[in-house]
């Protein structure tokens, strides 16, 4: 069994091997395809792709002993014929493709015509992986030497009219000898620069593939040799571009001044240069389906990238690339947190329920004590004494009524003129009364830190929606365009009910106006938070710093940078966004522009009472002077109907 299975494997082994001197003894490009099957291995320079469309010019034995190596070699690979017209449909198959990688034979008759079909297809964008072969001939011959030069001046006149720009990756290898293959790539920093040659290593029949190390494309490619490039600032006051890195006005497009630096420090970075167009609006979709202001300009390919922070959207991610430079700012509804009184009644919230209950179980326990020691020092006393009035006139006897209501004196520090004459009742009325005292002492106490008390209830959508705040809203263009936008029912009842009621004055308002607001209190104000703290740190007293409360209204992310969608220089921004947050750059400027939420030295001032604090006193009031009003009424009629009853037996005793 043994000796079948190493005879098997020997078998195998010779196999390839013929396979191998085949290819060999075919033509001299054969050297070309064996190093294009080397390098499509997992450890060249293909990264193992997942499949290969090779446009080569073979015969048909030739292709398929060329796709059986590759097979063996674990490389699935599709073989056309560059004269064959099938290169737009691959194109537009593999356009949003990753690992897709590409075999040219550019000596091939119709080689050109393929890789111009690429460029107008946008091809050579990351993440699409090129390999060109190009058989230069052997330079110890003088007539190779000169048709050699002759191809490469060629080649090279025609690949710099191509977008190769620093993403792409394409690679050629030359076959300068016999048995040599040189390995290079090229790109072009821009349509506007010379192409650029480098030196990647070499492959050698026997040898195998060599390259040289590098560093990554993103990182030795990020020289554009004084590319110029442009950008956009959105700018909602025109004053903005003369204070762009003064600091001054910074309540004023915080986010343009803030990135503006951030641009300059990219641009830098890849030795460019930069020029700024400035609009009014970040831009949104219109009725035409397209995009105005600076995503327009972005889709259009009218600037390389934005230079002021846009929301990341939906709708906007098949338009732009978004870059992880983050601004940390955010607009949100602000407002101070509203007196206790204006949410709760604060005249039931000194004691617990349990303290209430306690203290209504010991009043009627006091009044049934108190009712017991009455009756017994009227059953004890004798007829004079019952007779005997009080030095106000009230008699000894006392009912229900008249104990309830030396209950509620107590209660209220009132007192009563019902004054026991025995020990009994005195001892039970002054326990009463220390016991009440006690209690309303610790009552009143809590009333006045309750007054003083704020509460934080208000703490989602739907329950800003239901308050008693005003509101007001910045009058910026993205706070007109997502309000309006909103299609959820509470930020839709929002916008409708409270900021642009129908047949009414919208609130939207100047970021000045609606700070002042703020100050005044039940007010929530819609705005960016650093601006509007900027202002509360300048106009409000220490105290008035206190009790500010946020609630998101449009649940977005923090603002990215943007570029064009597909853009060449994606991966060396993205590196040059990471070293700007990396190196403090981008911290430095948030802190130097951005005001953070005030700190609340807890500074005591003097709070007024006003009518809402004491409405559910005043409601008792109210509700008590018209249960009288009405028990008087009763009784007046009451009293008619007895004295009409009277009259009327009166006049029938007489008439009898």
């Amino acid at each position: 069994m043994w000796a079948n299975i190493y005879l098997t494997i020997l078998l195998r082994i010779l196999s390839t091997s013929a396979e191998i001197l085949t290819m060999k003894n075919h033509t001299d490009r054969s050297v070309v395809h064996r190093f294009a099957i080397e390098a499509m291995r997992k450890n060249g320079i293909a990264s193992n792709p997942s499949t290969v469309a090779a446009f080569l010019c073979m015969e048909k034995d030739e292709t398929v002993f060329f796709t059986r190596i590759a097979s063996k070699n674990d490389v699935l690979i599709s073989v056309k014929n560059p004269l064959d017209g099938s290169s737009g449909e691959i194109f537009l198959r593999d356009r949003h493709r990753h690992q897709s990688y590409y075999l040219v034979d550019i000596n091939c008759p119709g080689a050109f015509d393929v890789l111009r079909q690429a460029d107008s297809s946008g091809m050579f964008i990351s993440p699409a992986k090129w390999l060109l072969l190009q058989d230069i001939g052997d330079n110890n011959d003088v007539v190779e030497r000169q048709k050699a030069n002759q191809t490469y001046a060629i080649s090279y006149s025609f690949f710099g009219n191509l977008s190769l720009f620093p993403d792409s990756d394409v690679m050629i290898g030359q076959r300068i000898a016999r048995d040599h293959v040189k390995l290079i790539s090229i790109y072009k920093p821009s349509a506007v620069r010379d192409l650029v040659v480098e030196d990647r290593g070499f492959w050698k029949d026997g040898q195998g593939l060599y390259l040289r190390p590098m560093q990554v494309s993103a990182i030795r490619r990020k020289d554009l040799q004084l590319t110029p490039l442009k950008s956009c600032l959105v700018m909602t006051d025109p004053d903005t571009i003369n204070h762009l890195t003064d600091y001054q006005n910074r309540h004023i497009d915080p986010i343009t001044k803030v990135n503006y630096p951030w641009i300059l420090f990219l641009i830098e970075m890849m030795n460019a240069t930069v020029s700024f167009n400035v609009v009014e609006t970040w831009g949104y979709r219109d009725a035409n389906n397209s995009w105005n202001g600076m995503i327009g300009m972005l889709d259009r390919k009218e600037i390389d990238i934005g230079g002021t922070a846009t929301f990341f959207t939906a709708d906007r991610v098949d338009v732009i690339e978004y870059i992880s430079l983050y601004t940390p700012t955010r607009p949100k509804f602000i407002f101070r947190r509203l007196p206790l009184s204006y949410v709760s009644n604060i005249f039931v919230l000194p004691f617990r329920p349990t303290v209430w209950l306690a203290s209504g179980i010991f009043l009627i326990l006091v009044a049934v004590l108190l009712y017991i020691a009455w009756k017994w020092e009227w059953h004890t006393s004798t007829p004079e004494e019952r007779e005997e009035p009080y030095w106000a006139g009230n008699m000894i006897r006392v009912s229900w009524s008249d104990n309830i209501l030396i209950i509620i004196g107590a209660v209220s520090q009132q007192g009563s003129t019902f004054e026991p004459r025995g020990v009994t009742p005195r001892i039970i009325i002054l326990m009463l009364f220390v016991a009440v005292v006690s209690l309303y002492t610790s009552y009143a106490a809590n009333i006045v830190a309750l007054l003083q008390s704020s509460t934080g209830s208000i703490d989602n959508l739907e329950k800003l929606l239901h308050s008693s705040l005003k509101f007001g809203v910045h009058d910026t263009v993205y706070n007109r365009y997502y309000f309006a936008s909103f299609q959820d029912p509470i930020r839709r009842a929002i916008y409708q009910q409270k900021v642009a009621p129908q047949g009414q004055k919208p609130v939207w308002m100047s970021i000045e106006d609606g700070t002042a607001q703020l100050r005044k209190g039940l007010f929530a104000f819609h705005a960016e938070r650093a601006p509007v703290y900027k202002l509360v740190q300048e106009t409000f007293q220490e105290d008035e710093k206190c009790g500010f409360q946020e609630i998101d209204f449009m649940h977005v992310l923090d603002p990215l940078l943007a570029i064009q969608k597909r853009s060449p220089y994606l991966e060396i921004i993205k590196n040059g966004a990471l070293k700007i947050h990396e190196s403090g750059l981008q911290t430095r400027h948030l802190t130097r522009l951005y005001t953070k939420k005030p700190v609340c030295h807890r500074h005591t001032s003097f709070v007024s009472v006003g009518l809402i604090d004491c409405y559910a006193a005043l409601g008792t009031l109210a509700w008590g002077s018209l249960a009288a009003v009405t028990v008087l009424f009763i009784e007046i009629l009451w009293h008619k109907r007895k004295a009409r009853v009277l009259d009327e037996i009166h006049a029938i005793s007489v008439g009898d």
